[in-house]
Order: C-alpha cells, then sequence, then structure tokens
C-alpha cells in the first residue's frame, strides 16, 4: 500500500477541487492511501460541507495555507505542512495550483521524506494572473522549483507547452492528464432543468444563456456581461444564468445595472448540484482571461450543451472550432455575440453540435480515463520510471 498526499490551496467549488477530490476518491484504495491538505478558502470558513462529506478523515485542513502572498503567514504554512509530510509519510506528494505547488515542494525538502513529487498547477502560471513584475516572479520560482519535482503534469497540452518554451523542467517531466468528470451525471433529464426555471422564475420558453464559474476577474464574468449586453440588442427575449461566486460580484451586479441587464440576469450563487444549470441553459459561454483547460466546457458537452468561447490556453484543445463549439479571439466580441445569436436562431444546429460535444467528450475526458492515466504516473515513479514514459 502506497500513501498518496494531496495537497491544493483551497477547495472551493471549481475544477481544480473537484479533480483533487475524485482524484483521492477514485485511485485504488487497495493500492493508495490518499490524503488531502488544503486551506480555508476563500470564505475563511474551510472547505465546502460537500467536500468534507466526500473526504471525510482524509481532509486535513491547514488554515495556513492561503492563495496570496504573505511572507509570516506563508512562513508558518511551510513549517505546518512540512510537519504533516513528516508525519504522514508519503510515498507520493501530489501538488494542486502554484501557490501549493511552491509551498509544498519546498516542505518536501525541508521534510527529508523519500517521496516522488507531482505537480499539477491547473492553469497557465506564467501569465494571466497579475502583472508583467508578478509573471516574472511565477517564471523563476517554477524553473527553480522544477528541479524538485519529478513530474509535471498538464490538464492540455498547452500547459505543457508552457513549460517547455520558458525552460521550467524537462521533456521526461512532462505528461498530460486531462481533467476528469462523471460525464454520465451531467446527462440529465430535461426536467431538471425546467425545476430550475421554476425555482428562479424564468420563463419555460425563454432562451437560457449560461456562465458558469468564479466570479473572478481571471474567469471574466465582466467579459460575459459585455456580451449579454450585446446579445440582447438583437434577441430582447433571452435571459442569462450566473452560476458562481466570488470577489467581483458586488462589482458586477453594477455592471449589469449600467448596461441595463439587471432583469435579465438571474445570480444563483454556488449551486449544490449543477446538472440543473446545465440541462436549463440553451448555450454556455467561456469568457476567461486565462483557463488551463476548461472543465465546464465537459461538463456542458455532457450534457450535450455546445460552448462558445474565448481562445485561452488549453481551451482550444477541448473544443474543436465549429464542430463542438465555436471559439473567438478576445477582441472579437461582436463575433461572439452574433453567434450566439445565429445558434439561438437555430435550433437545429445547436442540438448538432451539442450532440458532437458530448460524443467528442466520452474518451478523452471521463473520470476512468483521468484515474487510469494517475495510477500508471503513480506506479511508474515508483519503480523509477520517469513521468513521460509512466503515462504512455
Amino acid at each position: 500500500m502506497k500513501k498518496v498526499l494531496h495537497i491544493i490551496t483551497r477547495l472551493d467549488p471549481g475544477g481544480s477541487a473537484e479533480n483533487t477530490v475524485l482524484s483521492t476518491e477514485r485511485v485504488n484504495p487497495e493500492r493508495f492511501e490518499s490524503y488531502v491538505i488544503c486551506g480555508n478558502g476563500l470564505t475563511g470558513e474551510g472547505p465546502p460541507e460537500k467536500y468534507v462529506t466526500r473526504l471525510r478523515e482524509k481532509l486535513i485542513v491547514e488554515p495556513s495555507l492561503v492563495r496570496p502572498i504573505k511572507p509570516l503567514l506563508d512562513s508558518m504554512c511551510l513549517f505546518a505542512i512540512t510537519r504533516h509530510i513528516n508525519r504522514l509519510k508519503p510515498d507520493i506528494v501530489h501538488l494542486h495550483s502554484a501557490k501549493a505547488g511552491a509551498v509544498g515542494r519546498v516542505a518536501v525538502k525541508l521534510s527529508k521524506v523519500p517521496c516522488k513529487v507531482i505537480y499539477t498547477p491547473h492553469g497557465h502560471v506564467f501569465s494571466g494572473y497579475g502583472s508583467e513584475s508578478a509573471s516574472k516572479i511565477f517564471t523563476f520560482v517554477e524553473k527553480r522549483l522544477a528541479k524538485w519535482t519529478d513530474a509535471i503534469v498538464g490538464l492540455t497540452e498547452d500547459e505543457i507547452v508552457a513549460f517547455r518554451n520558458y525552460h521550467a523542467g524537462n521533456a521526461s517531466q512532462y505528461c498530460v492528464i486531462p481533467s476528469g468528470v462523471e460525464l454520465d451525471k451531467y446527462r440529465g433529464e430535461k426536467v431538471l432543468g425546467e425545476k430550475l426555471k421554476t425555482k428562479y422564475n424564468i420563463a419555460p420558453d425563454k432562451p437560457l444563456v449560461g456562465f458558469i464559474g468564479r466570479l473572478a476577474y481571471v474567469k471574466g464574468p465582466d467579459i460575459f456581461l459585455e456580451i449579454a449586453a450585446a446579445i440582447r440588442k438583437s434577441r430582447s427575449d433571452v435571459h442569462f444564468l450566473l452560476v458562481g461566486e466570488g470577489d467581483m460580484h458586488r462589482e458586477l451586479e453594477a455592471k449589469a445595472d449600467e448596461l441595463g441587464l439587471s432583469e435579465d440576469i438571474t445570480w444563483t450563487g454556488w449551486l449544490e448540484d449543477p446538472v440543473e444549470a446545465y440541462s436549463a441553459i440553451d448555450l454556455l459561454l467561456l469568457t476567461s482571461r486565462n483557463e488551463g483547460m476548461g472543465r465546464v466546457i465537459v461538463e456542458a458537452a455532457s450534457a450535450g450543451k455546445p460552448v462558445i468561447a474565448l481562445r485561452s490556453g488549453g481551451v482550444e484543445y477541448v473544443i474543436k472550432d465549429k464542430v463542438t463549439g465555436l471559439l473567438f479571439e478576445h477582441n472579437e466580441l461582436d463575433k461572439f455575440a452574433t453567434a450566439v445569436v445565429a445558434l439561438l436562431d437555430n435550433t437545429t444546429e445547436r442540438e448538432k453540435m451539442g450532440k458532437a460535444a458530448d460524443a467528442f467528450m466520452h474518451d478523452t475526458y471521463s473520470v476512468e480515463s483521468m484515474i487510469k492515466k494517475l495510477e500508471n504516473l503513480y506506479w511508474g515513479l515508483m519503480e523509477g520510471k520517469n513521468a513521460s514514459a509512466s503515462v504512455l
């Protein structure tokens, strides 16, 4: 029995959290004993109850693990994580997200526990998260810490290309393991969508365009509102559903009011089960400024709903342009809005694209595929293989 310790900065709702929890739950428990360390998250109140329930005794909350850089708290966190590693003595430490990736690799070095180190950044760590000076610091840190890493895991090839271009790590450390989704879960009945529309007083025949994700700058909810305003100029009957929560909520509500959209938007916050939302919407829009893979693309596709997205990070690996969805550049918002209207007007084309998207996701993005590749990586590293050879 090998012991795996996952460390993630926060288990707030989102792709990286679900990926980490599924990895902990689904990797063969007869071969791997898994644990998760996480911080208190954005709310400061700890991880969501659903993750506490699912992980139970496997979950360790470390309050000093926070996303912002705070030297005093980060020093406390470093020594706390080091103590956890010394106590648990894992065979594998699997780090998720940039902050946990940095603190975790230094902690492993300090602990002297002989273990394999895997790093999944869940997005682009070299750009898109701050100023040019911040990006230079991230690049410096990633290049240095890559020397203490056995495997660097990209959700798509795009992340690996970035590591290669910035000379962080080498080819033997790189592998791609797409984030796995419980595909069947999202193939919900139409009645689920009707239930959500009833709950939020949305007319059953209203076209519904959705945004699902954190209300944070990197996810581009403000861009979504700009596109929504452009859509409304052509289709005044369209309603918009924003599922998620984040530090931009109040700012976004003010922007929606400014754009004359207040009556046309339903804000749900985080939903305990987003399946209802996917069932209710006609289209999902992805407007992220930086996106590792775009897990919501896979979830929407599994519900038979096409996604129209801005090109960002690994998104173009997940959407086949003009086949399973549509892709646009960040300076093409007018074209983006026009395409949304055109698909809303053409039910046959929209459903055809949704079916193609569902079929495309099945082999590559299932949770079973992810777990198989993870187990191959874990065992390969334990047997002395490199990361690239282990996942093949």
